[in-house]
This record gives C-alpha cells, structure tokens and sequence, in this order.
C-alpha cells in the first residue's frame, strides 16, 4: 500500500511539473511575446511576467530581449530607372511619391509595411504580395516595387 501511494505521489508531482505548476510561476507560454519601446530601444518580452516588470512603472526590462539597433532597416531601395523600385532580401526603405514604406523579399514573396525604422521580424509580419512586385498608381504615373 505504500508502494502505491508513493507511486501516485510522484505521478501528480510529475504531471504537475510538465503541465506548469510547481514552477517559478513564470506563466510561461511559448507564442506569449510583447514588445516594448523606449526612446530607440525596442524591448522584446516572452513572457507576462517579464511584460508586466517591463511596461510597468519601474521598466525594468532585464527579463525581456533587446532587439538590436543593428537590425533596423536603414538602406534605400535601389531605383535603377525612374518609378521602378528594387526591394532587397535585406530589406530596404521605399520613398514613394506618395509615400514611405519598407520592403522585404522572402521565399514567399515581397512583404511591404508602411513607415520607417522597422525591424526585419517587423516587415516579414507586412502585407504579402505572393507575385514578387506590386504596381502602385500615383496620379499620372505608376509605381513598380519588385523584388531584386
């Protein structure tokens, strides 16, 4: 009979464990992510606990990853001929007539966001244009973004 009630023990402490309880109360959850910016540093938090130490009144963000500056889309898009814009894998600014988006070219195709100082993880999460280029009207004239 003791043998049996030791093993039910273990079996509730191990099922507990694997479904999350008896541990650090983190909440941790492996899709959980919340993002986080700060002047120009941009904190990324995966779990609620480092979120909530992040966006409340202390921030303090040492829980939560700092994206890296480095991984900013910066570079212009090359415009080898009048209208025509050449988005990179690295990705890479659009200034339209019109307006300013950033480009990325993936295996899916060309991914476009609007705005500006937008990470790479940013712009693959953009607007998919399977195709590989998009042809935008601008008043008189078109716009043709394509991948390089």
């Amino acid at each position: 009979m003791k043998r049996i009630g030791c093993s039910i023990l273990t079996l509730i402490f191990v099922l507990l464990t694997a479904c999350g309880g008896s541990g650090s109360g983190d909440n941790f959850n492996s899709s959980f992510e919340k993002t986080f910016t700060f002047g120009s540093q941009t904190y990324v938090c995966r779990s609620e606990r480092a979120a909530n130490a992040c966006g409340g009144a202390s921030q303090d963000c040492s829980a939560c990853d700092l994206e890296s500056s480095s991984s900013v889309i910066t570079q212009v898009c090359a415009q080898p001929v009048a209208n025509r814009h050449r988005v990179t894998t690295d990705g890479c600014v659009l200034r339209l007539t019109n307006d300013t988006q950033t480009g990325i070219c993936t295996s899916e195709g060309l991914r476009l966001l609007s705005g500006t100082n937008l990470t790479r993880p940013q712009v693959s999460a953009g607007t998919l244009f399977s195709s590989g280029s998009l042809t935008v009207n601008a008043g008189n004239f078109t716009e043709t973004i394509s991948c390089n």
